[in-house]
């Protein structure tokens, strides 16, 4: 889907979180039962996001990124905040961000905010991050 409208929205939207709300808060529920690829994921996703920042004129920041269908947080954990001052985390499932502030463990002192709503219903302010992340969640 791109940019059609969606029929029916709500209910389109209800059975995505009805979805989630039965996912274990756990790596391997993260990844719909791939768990055991989450550190190629990673590695692959770093190699992808450092090429924007390196030195040069489209170099991004790095003081603040924003964790969209964070889950857990696992690439808040092991991707955003090895790299950015501080990570925002936004999830439509209560409990995933919940599992979140332990997964986490000391370094998820850094983690800002934690917004519990679906993508649809967030509405950042404009120039608040330097990335935006959104990897295993749309499509």
């Amino acid at each position: 889907m791109t940019s059609e409208v969606v029929e029916n929205e709500f209910e389109f939207y209800s059975k995505a979180e009805k979805y989630w709300k039965d996912v274990p808060a756990t790596v391997d529920g993260m990844l719909g039962g791939y768990g055991h690829i989450s550190s190629i994921d990673i590695n692959s996703s770093r190699k992808f996001l450092q090429r924007f920042l390196r030195d040069g004129p489209n170099r991004t920041g790095t003081t603040r990124a924003l964790d969209c269908g964070a889950g857990i947080g696992r690439i808040t954990k092991r991707l955003l905040l090895p790299l950015f001052k501080t990570v925002d985390m936004v999830d439509v499932t209560e409990d995933f961000l919940t599992k979140a502030k332990s997964y986490l463990g000391e370094e998820g002192r850094r983690v800002r905010n934690y917004f519990c709503c679906g993508l649809q219903d967030f509405s950042p302010e404009p120039n608040s991050y330097d990335v935006i992340w959104i990897q295993w969640v749309i499509g």
